[in-house]
């Protein structure tokens, strides 16, 4: 059942909840957005990348970190941070740094990580196509935070290995892999080694990030751009976070795969893959491994999950996409392990799969959740024609991810709101209550493509 919460109604909605329903604490999502930023200017396509991991003043709200990709078409991409509080994010940001450089793309990928241990959360931003040494050979940017805050301009810069190597396209962080007391980050450069494409593991140090990489995972022909597609998380429950790599097909014949690298103390080698290809057939152009997600452990047996995406698969001569799910075990997660299959079977939701975030407990039940948003090539290219937009929840249960009780909320009827093209999970209010986040770079309103960003606010319930 769907539910149109409005605003004034979502507070009554919740005390009825409550009185009426007995049991442990759970939460729901309200179906209206209770926070929407817009981008000020045309074409600052605002709500590219959405984080909000980080307490960078250390209030005890959560902060929400947003970036602009093109910032008034110059392609330079800025970050913005917008500070928690009891009532939701402030609707003007405290903090914003704009790339120095036409085309940077700074924000491309922002990480929360306490990378000089001194128990402020620092930023790390790629700007994938920054020129340092060598012309776009792309960059990571960090930012030590503290009691004053993040600073105007960054205290490190990592360079890319090589022109054009989209250095930062994407990072992740990685915890405190080697237990030093200090958080390390992976680091995609999917246009290193002619565009086979690497991952590289910086370790942090008192000092920030160490200048060369700990490890590097390379990819290998015919498989190109290699960390264009990757996740990180606990996939063997040895407490390490492994590396999961997606990778669609590049010849004919593989319809497409993932990787998982097992992490170790002593840092990730190119020979620790597993590699998972799909239980079911597919076609080469189904896109299996566009989009991965490393989910925890969703159905409570005490083993991590993944899913791996083939957001093009067609069924019925449409892209509705599908997702498989592969289970853990006390074998570690394959291909011939226990698998489910998650399929769209809607107009509303095309090429499911190819927008993902795992690993959040959206409701509150101790079982991390499935969290599928609207795919970007779904995008009509009419920009007068509707693109509501949607996202679906699914939740971990006994028996894995509830395909019966799917949380689902649309953007407003013939709209282009484009909801939920970009993900993000947090608790902004500190309630104790998980909110959704979503934003779209795109969106259009009074100024094209201006950007929006949106948040559906959680409340509690009984179960």
């Amino acid at each position: 059942m769907q539910l149109d919460v409005n605003k004034a109604g979502r507070v009554a909605l919740a005390l009825a909840m409550l009185a009426a329903a007995g049991g442990a604490q759970a939460s729901m999502l309200t179906h209206q957005p209770d926070w929407v930023q817009e981008g000020t200017v045309a074409d600052a396509q605002f709500g590219g990348v959405i984080n909000a991991q980080g307490d960078f003043n250390k209030d005890g709200f959560k902060d929400l970190l947003v970036s602009s990709s093109a910032s008034q078409g110059t392609q330079r991409g800025a970050i913005e941070l917008f500070y928690g509080s009891r009532k939701g994010p402030a609707k003007t940001a405290a903090w914003r740094y704009e790339g120095t450089m036409d085309w940077s793309q700074v924000g491309s990928s922002p990480v929360v990580a306490d990378v000089n241990g001194d128990g402020w959360p620092d930023l790390v931003v790629g700007a994938y196509n920054q020129s340092g040494a060598v012309p776009y050979n792309g960059a990571v940017l960090v930012f030590l935070g503290s009691a004053k805050g993040l600073p105007a301009t960054p205290s490190q810069v990592l360079e890319g290995p090589s022109s054009n190597s989209f250095f930062g396209w994407k990072i992740r962080a990685l915890g405190d892999f080697n237990h030093d007391g200090y958080a390390d980050i992976a680091v995609s450069a999917m246009g290193a080694n002619g565009n086979l494409g690497t991952i590289s593991i910086y370790k942090g140090s008192a000092s920030g990030l160490a200048p060369t990489p700990v490890s590097t995972l390379t990819g290998a022909a015919p498989w190109t751009y290699f960390g264009r597609i990757f996740e990180v998380g606990d996939t063997n429950g040895d407490g390490i976070p492994d590396i999961l790599v997606g990778a669609v097909s590049p010849v004919g014949g593989i319809p497409g795969m993932a990787w998982i690298y097992r992490g170790s103390t002593s840092g990730y080698a190119n020979t620790q893959a597993e590699t998972l290809l799909s239980p079911v057939e597919l076609a080469d152009l189904d896109g299996f491994g566009e989009s991965v997600a490393v989910l925890g452990d969703v159905d409570g047996d005490g083993y991590p999950d993944v899913a791996v995406a083939a957001p093009s698969y067609r069924k019925n001569f449409k892209n509705s996409g599908l997702i498989a799910v592969f289970y853990g075990s006390a074998n570690g997660i394959a291909a011939s392990g226990r698998t489910q299959i998650l399929e769209a079977n809607s107009t509303k939701m095309l090429y499911l799969g190819m927008t993902m975030l795992g690993g959040r407990d959206v409701d509150g039940d101790g079982r991390p959740d499935l969290v599928v948003g609207t795919a970007d090539v779904a995008r009509p290219a009419d920009p007068t024609e509707p693109f509501p937009g949607g996202i679906w929840i699914y939740h971990g249960s006994p028996t894995g991810l509830d395909t019966t009780n799917i949380y689902k909320v649309y953007g407003k009827k013939d709209s282009r709101d484009e909801v939920g093209i970009n993900l993000e999970v947090s608790d902004v209010t500190g309630d104790g209550v998980m909110d959704l986040i979503t934003g779209s770079s795109l969106y259009t309103d009074t100024l094209e493509y201006q950007g929006v960003a949106r948040i559906y606010r959680g409340v509690k319930t009984q179960r």
